[in-house]
C-alpha cells in the first residue's frame, strides 16, 4: 500500500512537471486555435470551372461552336442570384445556401471536421453523375461513341480554405480527380496561423461608454479596440448574441454623442443613413456616410429581425449605425448579398430587435441631444463623433 507521503512525494516529482508541461501546451494550443464561433462568407464567386467547360466544349463542338473560357465563367456567375456560406465552429455545422435566377433556393447542410488549422474537407456519397455528350468523343486521343447522356459514379469532395476564403470542389471517380470548379467568396474575417483578425464599426449608445457592434466582427478576438478621436481604446466584450449577431463593449469613455433608439419602426422608402469604415480603413481614416432607402421590412430569407435596405454596406460596415432622417438609430449595418449581381440588397438589424438585446443585459438605452433633428451637418456630426472603427488587437 503506498502511503500518502510517498504518494505525494511521486506526484509532486516528474508527474507534476509532465503535468504541469501538458496544461501549458493545451492552453497555448487553445490559444492559437481560437476562431470565431461563426464565420460568414458571402458573394461566393466561380473563378475556375474547368470540368464543366470541358464538357460545354464538346457540347459546343456538337454545333460547330466555339466556347471561350471568360464568356462561360461570366455566364456561370451571371446565373448566380447569390451564394451564402455559414460555418458553426462550435457545433461544426455549415449551411450553403445558393440562389440561382431561374431556379429555387438550394441549401446544403454538413457536419465537418478541421483537417488542419485552416482547411475543412466535405466528402459526399458516392452518386450518379450524367452530363450530355455529342454521339462522338475523343477520350485519350481515341475517338469513342457515347450515348447523349454520359453517366458514371463520383464522390464529391469539396476542401473550404478559411486563410483564403476559397473552394475547391472535385469529382473523384475510378478514372480520375477532376476539378470541378474554384471559387472566392468574400469574408469579413481573415484567418490565419490559427488567430482570428477582424475589423468593423461600432457605436456609442450611452454616455457611460457602452457600444453595439456585430459579433462576427468580436468573435475569437483576445482583444477588442476602438479608435475615439484618433486615440485606440481596449475595450471589454459585455455580451453577445450569435443569432441576432450583436455584440455589445464597454469603453472607459464618456462620449458627449451617442445614438437614440427610434420609437418607430421603419417603413418602406423611408431615408436612411449609414455610417462605418467599409474595407477597415484601407480606403482612408475617415468615416465613409452613405445614403438609400429602406427596400423590405424583412432581411435575409425573410428574417422578421432585420430590413433590407439599398444603401452600400461593404466588408468593414458591419456593426455600423443605420439611421433615419430625425438622426434616431433604425437598424445595425451586418450583411450585403453578391455586390456585382445583386447591387443595392443590403441588411441591418433592427434597433427594436437591438433593444431587446440590451435590455435582457440589463442595459437601457438612453435619449441623445441630437435626437428628433432633420439637418444635415448635425446628422453629419452625430455620425462623425457617436461612430468608432473596431479592430482586434
Amino acid at each position: 500500500m503506498v502511503s500518502s507521503r510517498n504518494w505525494h512525494l511521486q506526484v509532486g516529482g516528474k508527474e507534476i512537471l509532465k503535468l504541469f508541461y501538458y496544461i501549458i501546451v493545451l492552453l497555448v494550443f487553445l490559444s492559437n486555435s481560437s476562431r470565431a464561433n461563426i464565420i460568414k462568407w458571402t458573394n461566393c464567386k466561380i473563378i475556375e470551372s474547368p470540368f464543366a467547360y470541358k464538357i460545354m466544349t464538346e457540347v459546343y463542338k456538337s454545333v460547330d461552336k466555339e466556347l471561350f473560357y471568360g464568356d462561360f465563367i461570366k455566364e456561370e456567375n451571371d446565373d448566380i442570384e447569390y451564394s451564402n456560406i455559414t460555418f458553426d465552429i462550435d457545433n461544426k455545422k455549415f449551411i450553403r445556401r445558393q440562389k440561382n435566377k431561374d431556379k429555387d433556393l438550394v441549401e446544403n447542410k454538413h457536419n465537418f471536421e478541421f483537417i488542419n488549422e485552416n482547411i475543412v474537407k466535405i466528402i459526399d456519397e458516392p452518386y450518379e453523375i450524367k452530363f450530355p455528350f455529342p454521339r462522338t468523343t475523343k477520350y485519350n486521343g481515341k475517338e469513342i461513341e457515347t450515348s447523349k447522356d454520359t453517366r458514371y459514379f463520383a464522390v464529391k469532395v469539396n476542401t473550404y480554405n478559411f486563410e483564403e476564403n476559397t473552394i475547391l470542389e472535385h469529382l473523384y471517380t475510378n478514372r480520375e480527380k477532376d476539378l470541378v470548379r474554384a471559387l472566392k467568396c468574400e469574408s469579413d474575417f481573415n484567418i490565419a496561423s490559427g488567430d482570428t483578425y477582424s475589423s468593423g464599426t461600432a457605436f456609442f449608445i450611452n454616455n457611460r461608454g457602452h457600444l453595439l457592434t456585430n459579433n462576427h466582427v468580436v468573435q475569437g478576438c483576445k482583444l477588442s479596440k476602438i479608435t475615439y478621436k484618433n486615440k485606440d481604446y481596449d475595450t471589454k466584450l459585455i455580451a453577445t448574441d450569435k443569432t441576432l449577431d450583436l455584440a455589445l463593449l464597454k469603453a472607459d469613455l464618456r462620449p458627449k454623442s451617442f445614438f437614440t433608439f427610434s420609437k418607430d419602426e421603419a417603413k418602406k422608402l423611408n431615408k436612411v443613413y449609414v455610417a462605418g469604415y467599409p474595407l477597415g480603413k484601407g480606403l482612408s481614416d475617415d468615416l465613409k456616410i452613405s445614403s438609400g432607402i429602406v427596400s423590405s421590412l424583412k432581411g435575409f430569407e425573410d428574417n422578421s429581425n432585420e430590413i433590407q435596405i439599398d444603401a452600400p454596406i461593404n466588408p468593414g460596415n458591419s456593426g455600423g449605425p443605420i439611421i433615419n432622417e430625425n438622426g434616431d438609430l433604425i437598424a445595425i449595418a451586418v450583411s450585403g448579398l453578391a455586390k456585382d449581381q445583386t447591387e443595392g440588397i443590403n441588411f441591418g438589424i433592427k434597433s427594436s430587435a437591438a433593444e431587446l438585446f440590451l435590455r435582457s443585459n440589463k442595459i437601457s438605452p438612453k435619449k441623445s441631444m441630437y435626437s428628433g433633428i432633420k439637418d444635415n451637418d448635425k446628422l453629419r456630426e452625430i455620425l462623425e463623433q457617436g461612430t468608432v472603427y473596431t479592430y482586434c488587437d
